[in-house]
């Protein structure tokens, strides 16, 4: 390749050189672009036709060149120098500049082959790559010194580019090195997601949940869409994430949002996004869910609850695989599976006139129905050893379940259904010690059977878990309500209803 041609008369100086090199680092992130920018530089300004820059290889012990000017590929294969070998390997070692008046000198190897190239006179400068404990590697510049040009002051200058160099090295490294943690981080956190909501994650012997395995393994695989069924508590948000790590998409992004817990007035930029100046208070532009879950999975939990308006945009994102954002005319194209959820029977808001049938079946490609846990009490002994196991690792116990226990939870119908197993597991790991028994539960596990068939108690139940976790939310957010409703997955008014219904005392600090 023939040299750019330098900028003719334009003088230079030592700090036009260093200045120019200096925005060099600051404005080109990347490492090997910016040192070949600093080599053109070089040329530009100083006329340096020939010139290279070379780290140390650990692995090789050798120095390598890694970024050149001037030079063939065949060059910069054949130059590699080991420490003490050549003006190159001299300057690696000692640490000191090394300057070759004439390349006829004894000393200089010759691998570049240019003694016969370059034009007479043309001294060979090696300056070492150092930083204040360790040399990295060597600067190495062809230049012809003009008449009254001081070697010295030129010396100076390669050293103040080689220090730039060395620093910018290490920050690279540096990055590279948290840039390799977090890939492997990210890595190592996939994997474990993977390992958490793929099919072994799906707890249970029943032959439901075997049935149900066996469908999230298959439709997994593919891009449909899939409706989730279930009442509260059954799961429906891990069966969902257990169908996106079991998919193509699993490195991709998995984006969760809950249609009940927004508001209708914020629920269209939450999912779709806006630009800035959209609205009053729209500050800055913000992606919506679909947006950032551009490539991988959105999952729509209670998707019944989703306003009448938005339906439309909906149903226009699954045709056209595209988005509407607030205060943007033209669309954006997204790539999103969508996974949705509902505990109401969406059949019934369709002839209510609340749900549209056309978006229905589009989002009911495939249906997968989660049975609620009174429907399989033989795996109830293995979701609570689950969750026994979990929770005794997160609070350092050793608590175990007596017998007696394990019989009274498989009677018990779990209207709060697995979300309700585990907090009771949580509850009971945090206050015993040692053997949990009959007399550790809460009284109503003691009760007849039938006692539990009916309704006013299934409904009373929930009433008294519902306060229970309205309260246990609250002293977690030290009674600051906007963060409880978030915690709990409500909006603020819904919050405030619940806090009046239960009459639960509001505690300021």
């Amino acid at each position: 390749k023939k040299n750019p041609r330098p900028f003719k008369g334009r003088g230079y100086s030592y700090s036009m050189i260093t200045s120019k090199i200096g925005e060099v680092f600051v404005k080109i992130s990347s490492f090997e672009g910016a040192l070949k920018e600093v080599l053109k530089i070089l040329y530009s300004y100083w006329d340096i036709r020939h010139s290279f820059i070379s780290f140390f290889d650990s692995e090789t012990q050798t120095l390598k060149i890694i970024s050149a000017f001037g030079l063939t590929k065949e060059q910069i294969k054949r130059a590699i120098f080991k420490k003490g070998e050549g003006m190159v390997g001299k300057a690696f070692k000692n640490g000191v500049p090394v300057l070759l008046p004439e390349l006829g000198e004894k000393g200089y190897l010759n691998k570049l082959g240019l003694k016969n190239v370059v034009e007479s006179g043309t001294s060979f400068l090696a300056v070492p790559l150092k930083t204040a404990d360790q040399v990295l590697g060597v600067l190495g510049v062809f230049k012809k010194f003009k008449e009254g040009e001081s070697k010295e002051k030129t010396l100076e200058l390669l050293e103040t580019i080689a220090t730039f160099i060395s620093i910018t090295y290490l920050i690279h490294k540096q990055h590279s090195q948290e840039r390799a943690f977090w890939e492997e981080e990210k890595k190592f956190l996939t994997q474990t997601l993977y390992e958490s909501f793929g099919h072994e994650g799906i707890i249970g012997k029943s032959q439901a949940i075997q049935n149900l395995i066996r469908l999230v393994k298959k439709v997994a695989q593919t891009e449909a869409n899939i409706l989730i069924t279930g009442e509260s508590g059954t799961g429906k948000s891990f069966i969902a994430k257990a169908i996106h790590f079991l998919s193509p998409r699993k490195n991709k992004p998995f984006v969760a949002i809950n249609c009940a817990a927004i508001p209708e007035t914020l629920l269209e930029a939450e999912l779709f996004g806006y630009e800035k100046g959209a609205f009053t208070g729209a500050f800055a532009s913000k992606k919506g869910k679909f947006e950032l879950a551009d490539g991988g999975t959105i999952f729509l939990d209670e998707v019944g609850d989703l306003p009448l308006v938005l339906q439309p945009k909906l149903l226009k994102v699954i045709q056209e695989k595209e988005i509407e954002k607030l205060g943007r005319e033209e669309p954006i194209k997204v790539d999103v599976r969508i996974i949705a959820a509902t505990n109401r029977p969406l059949e019934d808001l369709i002839k209510k006139g609340h749900f549209r049938e056309d978006l229905y079946y589009r989002l009911n490609v495939i249906t997968l129905h989660l049975p609620p846990l009174r429907e399989r009490p033989e795996d109830i002994p293995l979701l609570a050893e689950y969750f026994l196991y979990k929770f005794n690792r997160r609070y350092g116990k050793e608590v175990s379940f007596s017998q007696e226990v394990i019989k009274l939870f498989k009677k018990y119908p779990w209207p709060g259904n697995v979300r309700e197993l585990e907090n009771l597991i949580e509850r009971l790991v945090i206050l015993s010690e040692g053997l949990i028994l009959p007399s550790d539960l809460p009284s109503y596990f003691l009760k007849d059977p039938d006692f539990y068939e009916k309704e006013t108690f299934l409904i009373s139940f929930k009433e008294v878990t519902e306060k229970e976790e309205i309260i246990k939310a609250l002293e977690k957010t030290g009674y600051v309500k906007s963060r409880a409703a978030k915690l709990l997955g409500l909006t603020l008014r819904q919050l405030d209803y619940r806090i009046k219904k239960y009459k639960i005392p509001i505690t300021h600090f």
